[in-house]
């Protein structure tokens, strides 16, 4: 069977018509898939404000970096992990605001890495029309 994500490392990339099988995979052993559209999103609040959307950030936390960094604790507590996010719109914000479609990629790669230092899985997947 070929690989359901593209690339051995981050940032891991599924074909959009891959993204069912890929979900029906993580979910079928246990994992918690969330599904996030960030492609008309025009700043970072609006970004997190996706995200905390789709997963249960605690009431306090804002809309920035920060506050998810601030919060870290708190998510680690309250989520049920693996957790997956497939994340929309990528390619759409990297043709229209290219720095923030960076920092997005760069912040949410940081995230990932922080969860697994803890000992906890956060994988964020990007849903793709077309990938080498």
């Amino acid at each position: 069977m070929a690989l359901l994500a593209g690339g051995r490392a981050e940032p891991y990339l599924v074909a959009e018509g891959r993204v069912r099988e890929f979900r029906d995979h993580v979910v079928g052993v246990g994992a918690t898939w969330r599904e996030v559209d960030i492609g008309n999103a025009a700043s970072v609040g609006a970004v997190v404000d996706g995200l905390k959307g789709v997963l249960p950030f605690p009431d306090w936390c804002g809309s920035g970096w920060d506050s998810i960094e601030d919060a870290f604790e708190e998510l680690r507590q309250g989520w049920r992990f693996p957790v997956v996010v497939a994340v929309r719109g990528l390619r759409l914000m990297l043709a229209t605001r290219p720095h923030l479609g960076l920092e997005v990629a760069i912040r949410l790669s940081e995230l990932s890495r922080a969860f697994s230092v803890s000992g906890d899985q956060f994988i964020v997947i990007y849903a793709a029309e077309r990938w080498e």
